[in-house]
């Protein structure tokens, strides 16, 4: 930009030369014009009067107009009246001709215009046309005027085309001069401006710890800083023969073609940031990170290469990566492990719960087991006591029911008149003995044999007997029905057991209600099955409890009224009997325990 605008000053300079020199050569040409015409009154009319004053008409209209004219054309027009004035004026006068001093004017106005050889050109012809003519003057052909014709006015014409000439060298020198003391004090300006930019450019250029390259669009390496030269271990001068391919450590997807299509992408617009994997001077590959860029540097594109050396980093994540592998194929390998360890800790913890469970039953099992022999000695020993009991109160009866017979044989034989009057006495000790006779009964078929459960077993009877036991219960506050079923059947089992169950079950029924209740025993066959129902209107029992009453030692009772034992032993009863117990109860609405066993 600089030069062209050296070039444009220059041309200026060239334009104003010519100006001037037309407007000094236009004036002094017409002076020196008006003082030829002196002559006309000696002379006559003379062919250069007309033609001098045409030229000089010619360089008064390029002199007005020469704003619009281009330097070429002003030059040729004002070398062309030269050749005329210099012609016509040697002509006539020969080597006296005051004009041919202006043949120093045809290059001078030449090399403004033209080229150097264009220019040389010219003067020759011009020096061959001064010869030419000098020759016809000697050879006779031409006549050249006497020195007496020769006047003051000559004279003063030569000295005015020498002023001319004089005036116009030094327009150039000064106008040169001038010019050339500014272009070079501009010059000097613009140098200490780029010289200062180049110092600051530089600076900033190598002060960088990142390598930079600069490129053409070809991919030439035009210039690097001084952290290239460190990271890649290379001089200065070596960098006018370094290429990409050099620099690449050259392996798959790391080679010369393959930068050479990250450096298209980047002179296309599209900036590039990538890993690269680069060579040193000494053949050692490091790793980079490359960004790319086309940029504008003093008027020229330009590929701006900015490097930074990432191996460490680099090299730490391939490790890492390495590592992270070698972890995740331990972590499989461990889970792997592991599963095939859980799926050995499952199976044995299946087997471990399986035995927990087994173990459980067993222990429930020796827990009921245990129970039960309690519950049997226990029950054995009472029914021990009870069988004394029972011996004891049957030898009192035996005595009082002796004693009543006595009693009616003797008023039968001493006091006929006075039986009608004891009778009712008789009776009511006869109904007392019965009753006596009957508990003594039932606590004989409740101490009976405890494990034979093959023994036909009347289960009304059963029924009654366990109501005369529980009598002093319920006498007051519960009314008994009875629904008894009309079939026959035949059932086996352990009379003393069931007895137990029945028991316990009325007793249940009874605790339940607080005041007045009913408690409905009904039995009826169905499907070669004896059904048994106890069903009273006392509190009823809630679901959740429902779930618990056959577990051992579980009772909704005040402490000291029950061991909770008793729905436990009387649901192993029935189980060994092959039966089964069901209960159904609503809060507030009732109980029914209903027993299922088989029959016939």
């Amino acid at each position: 930009m600089q030069i062209r605008k050296t070039y444009k000053q220059i041309e200026e300079v060239k334009n104003r030369i010519i100006d001037l020199s037309l407007i000094f050569a236009t004036i002094i040409g017409f002076t020196a014009y008006f003082l030829s015409l002196t002559r006309y009154s000696k002379t006559g009319f003379e062919l250069s009067f007309v033609t001098d004053f045409i030229v000089l008409c010619i360089l008064l209209a390029i002199t007005i107009f020469r704003k619009r004219l281009s330097l070429k054309l002003k030059a040729y027009i004002t070398i062309g009246a030269i050749y005329v004035l210099i012609l016509v004026d040697m002509i006539h006068l020969g080597v006296l001709s005051a004009d041919k001093v202006l043949i120093i004017l045809i290059p001078f106005f030449s090399v403004l215009a033209f080229s150097l050889k264009k220019t040389i050109g010219i003067f020759v012809l011009t020096i061959i046309g001064f010869f030419t003519i000098s020759y016809f003057h000697l050879t006779g052909y031409l006549s050249i005027p006497t020195q007496d014709d020769i006047k003051l006015s000559a004279w003063i014409i030569n000295i005015l085309l020498i002023i001319i000439v004089a005036i116009v060298v030094l327009i150039v020198q000064n106008k040169f001069n001038f010019t050339y003391i500014k272009l070079l004090s501009d010059l000097e300006k613009t140098n200490q401006t780029i010289s200062e930019k180049e110092r600051n450019y530089r600076e900033i250029f190598n002060s960088s710890t990142d390598a930079i390259f600069i490129h053409d669009l070809t991919g030439k390496i035009l210039d690097v800083n001084d952290s290239m030269l460190k990271m890649y271990g290379y001089d200065r001068v070596d960098v006018p023969n370094i290429n990409i391919a050099e620099l690449s450590s050259g392996k798959e997807t790391y080679t010369a073609y393959d930068a050479g299509e990250y450096v298209k992408k980047a002179i296309q617009g599209t900036p590039q940031v990538f890993d690269w994997q680069a060579k040193k001077k000494n053949g050692e590959y490091f790793w980079i990170e490359v960004a790319l860029k086309k940029t504008n540097i003093a008027g020229n594109d330009r590929v701006l290469a900015v490097i930074r050396d990432i191996n460490e980093k680099k090299e730490d994540e391939i490790q890492l990566g390495m590592y992270r592998n070698h972890l995740k194929e331990l972590v499989a390998k461990k889970t792997k492990e592991l599963e095939q360890a859980n799926e050995e800790l499952h199976a044995t913890n299946d087997n471990l719960a399986h035995q927990k469970e087994e173990l459980v039953t067993a222990v429930e099992e020796l827990q009921t087991i245990q129970e039960q022999l309690i519950q049997s000695e226990k029950m054995a020993s009472l029914g021990v006591l009870a069988a004394g009991v029972a011996h004891e109160i049957n030898n009192p009866l035996n005595f009082i029911q002796g004693g009543v017979v006595g009693i009616e044989n003797y008023f039968d034989e001493e006091l006929q008149s006075h039986k009608e009057n004891i009778k009712p006495l008789i009776h009511a000790i006869n109904v007392g003995v019965e009753r006596a006779s009957g508990i003594v009964t039932s606590l004989n078929q409740y101490s009976g044999a405890r494990n034979s459960k093959n023994k036909e077993c009347d289960i009304h009877k059963i029924i009654d007997n366990s109501l005369l036991m529980l009598h002093n219960k319920i006498k007051n506050k519960t009314e008994i029905t009875k629904e008894y079923t009309n079939t026959k059947f035949k059932l086996l089992g352990n009379e003393g057991q069931l007895h137990q169950v029945i028991v316990n079950l009325l007793l249940n029924a009874a605790q339940a209600i607080n005041q007045k209740g009913i408690i409905n025993i009904r039995t009826e066959i169905n499907n070669n099955n004896l059904e048994l129902s106890v069903k009273d209107t006392g509190n009823g029992i809630s679901k959740e409890n429902l779930l618990k009453i056959f577990d051992p030692f579980f009772t909704t009772k005040e402490a000291g009224e029950g061991t909770g034992l008793g729905m436990s032993i009387s649901l192993k009863i029935i189980e060994d009997h092959n039966g089964k117990i069901e209960y159904k109860s609503e809060i507030n609405k009732g109980t029914e325990a209903i027993v299922t066993l088989p029959i016939n």
